[in-house]
C-alpha cells in the first residue's frame, strides 16, 4: 500500500539538507531576529505603522482621493440662493 495517504516518504524530502548550504544559512540569520512573538510585534508595529503613514503620505494623493484634491466643480446655490 504505497499509494496512500499514510506513506510519507513519497510527497517529499525529509533529510534536512534540502536547500543549498548558503541559502539555508542567509535565512537562518534574516529570520533569527523573528523568532520571539516581541521581536515579530516590534518588527510588524514599526513597519506596518511606517506603511500606513507612507500610503497617508503618498498614496492618497497617487489615488486621488476627494480629499487630496478637493472640490472639481464651484458649489451649487441650495434653496434661498445659499451656498
Amino acid at each position: 500500500m504505497d499509494n496512500t495517504t499514510g506513506n510519507w516518504d513519497m510527497y517529499g524530502m525529509d533529510d534536512q539538507k534540502r536547500y543549498p548550504e548558503p541559502q539555508a544559512a542567509f535565512f537562518d540569520r534574516a529570520a533569527d531576529g523573528l523568532g520571539r512573538r516581541e521581536a515579530m510585534y516590534a518588527f510588524l508595529g514599526v513597519f506596518g505603522g511606517a506603511g500606513i503613514v507612507a500610503w497617508g503620505a503618498l498614496g492618497s494623493k497617487q489615488a486621488k482621493l476627494p480629499i487630496t484634491i478637493g472640490p472639481q466643480e464651484p458649489p451649487t446655490k441650495g434653496p434661498g440662493g445659499k451656498i
